[in-house]
């Protein structure tokens, strides 16, 4: 209500102004508007100019409009017509005197201003015209008392026709300003309600964008993918709680098995030990979902992917070595730049040469690819059959009969840092055989 209240008074005021604009317009350039209606009225005038036989001006024959201006206020509204050699030949009234009897024909045509005539003030102008050859001079005169009381009877009007419709335009707009701002404000209250809907155990509520006005409607559409991405992390936060209690509830509970039965040789205490070893890789791989299951989190930057697969080669060096597997490394052809989370691109690529490590025979080799549209790592293992290509980057699957260890998270992890980059990655058959996963910087 106070915003239609202010268009109200800001619609008065500007009412107001106009008025007072109007009236000082009038005070201050009333001379000019005067002489411009006497130049119009000018034109009725030689209009209606009586030529005799000679043709020469004798007399003016106004319509009957106009001559009741001169009848009736003839004291303030006067006409002469001068011939060639200033005497009047035309006159409004019997009295033939020159309203200029200072000014002789040649310094009259052209003049306007204020005369005193019998004592009274008068507006007089001077305009020249030729008729059949001859030059005329027209004077005309109207008294400042006849503007005065035009002004008296004209302004009182103007001014109450002004108050008038300022007040009914303040009236109408009050009333549809009020009704405008409550149907603005309609479709914020409702959005206002279901915002206050959302909680942590609902957070799949949206606010609703129909029927929003379309000022309104990029904030809330803006406010509506907060919600989801925080919904996204929510569920996130979810999964990788579900995820580490399954993948850590087995081996904690043989471990404290063990520790309570006692430990009577190396080979339990080896067993164990490797128990512990795989647990603290879950947990290493399950914080490092988390941590690329949000892109905002990313830390983006030019990046030399070679530079990042030379670091992981030699991070896996050892493990190579000990399992009897040759690392190659393939280096691009030209200087290959990407936008990327360095520390996320060395866990990328470090899961997928340990992936192919844990599944290459003694005496082989891996092969990481590089060039400027991706990375691909190659291996000569027993490879993926095509139906299971697809399900090899969800979380925790394994193929049907492997006895491998593993989480069973390595792959996954690789596509959300790949998902998070806006990249692509797909798994094959290398051309040696095995496996191949191919990286696109590109998707």
């Amino acid at each position: 209500m106070r915003l239609a209240l202010g268009f109200a008074v800001a619609f008065a005021s500007m009412a107001l102004l106009v008025a007072g604009v109007q009236t000082m317009l009038a005070d201050r350039f009333g001379h000019l508007a005067t002489r411009m209606s006497m130049e119009g009225q000018t034109e009725d005038i030689f209009d209606g100019f009586v030529l005799d036989a000679e043709r020469r001006v004798v007399d003016v024959n106004l319509p009957p409009g106009e001559r009741v201006g001169f009848d009736d206020f003839f004291a303030n509204l006067k006409f002469r017509v001068l011939d060639g050699t200033g005497q009047v030949v035309a006159s409004s009234e019997p009295d033939r005197r020159s309203l200029l009897p200072d000014r002789g024909f040649g310094e009259q045509p052209g003049f306007f201003g204020v005369v005193t005539f019998d004592g009274r003030d008068f507006f007089v102008g001077a305009w020249q015209r030729e008729i059949q050859g001859r030059p005329y001079v027209l004077q005309l005169a109207r008294s400042d008392r006849f503007e005065l009381l035009a002004r008296e009877a004209v302004t009182p009007a103007i001014t109450d026709t002004v108050v008038l419709l300022g007040a009914l335009s303040a009236l109408i707009f009050a009333l549809a300003g009020a009704l405008a701002v409550r149907s603005v404000l309609r479709p914020i209250r409702a959005a206002e309600a279901a915002a206050r809907s959302v909680g942590g155990r609902n957070l799949a509520a949206r606010l609703p964008e129909d029927g929003m006005p379309a000022e309104i409607r990029p904030l809330v559409h803006a406010f509506n993918g907060v919600l989801q991405r925080l919904e996204q992390s929510f569920q996130e936060q979810e999964r990788f709680i579900a995820n580490a209690a399954h993948e850590l509830k087995t081996p904690l509970a043989l471990a404290r098995a063990r520790v309570e039965a006692g430990l009577d040789d190396e080979r339990d205490r080896a067993r164990l030990l490797q128990d512990l070893d795989t647990m603290g890789r879950q947990v290493q791989q399950l914080l490092q979902l988390a941590q690329v299951a949000d892109p905002q989190a990313m830390r983006l930057g030019l990046v030399r992917p070679l530079d990042v697969a030379r670091a992981v080669l030699d991070h896996l060096a050892f493990k190579a070595q000990r399992a009897d597997i040759t690392l190659h490394l393939q280096e691009p052809e030209v200087d290959v730049q990407v936008e990327a989370d360095a520390g996320a691109l060395f866990v990328l690529l470090k899961n997928l040469v340990e992936n192919a490590l844990d599944f290459s025979p003694p005496g082989s080799d891996v092969r990481v690819r590089l060039d400027d549209a991706g990375v691909a790592v190659e291996d000569h293992g027993p490879g993926v059959p095509p139906e299971y290509r697809a399900q090899v980057f969800e979380r925790f699957w394994r193929a049907p009969g492997q006895t491998r260890t593993g989480s069973g998270l390595g792959l996954a992890l690789v596509r959300e840092i790949v998902v998070a980059h806006g990249w692509s990655v797909e798994c094959g058959a290398a051309p040696g055989g095995g496996a191949s996963f191919r990286v696109r910087w590109r998707s």
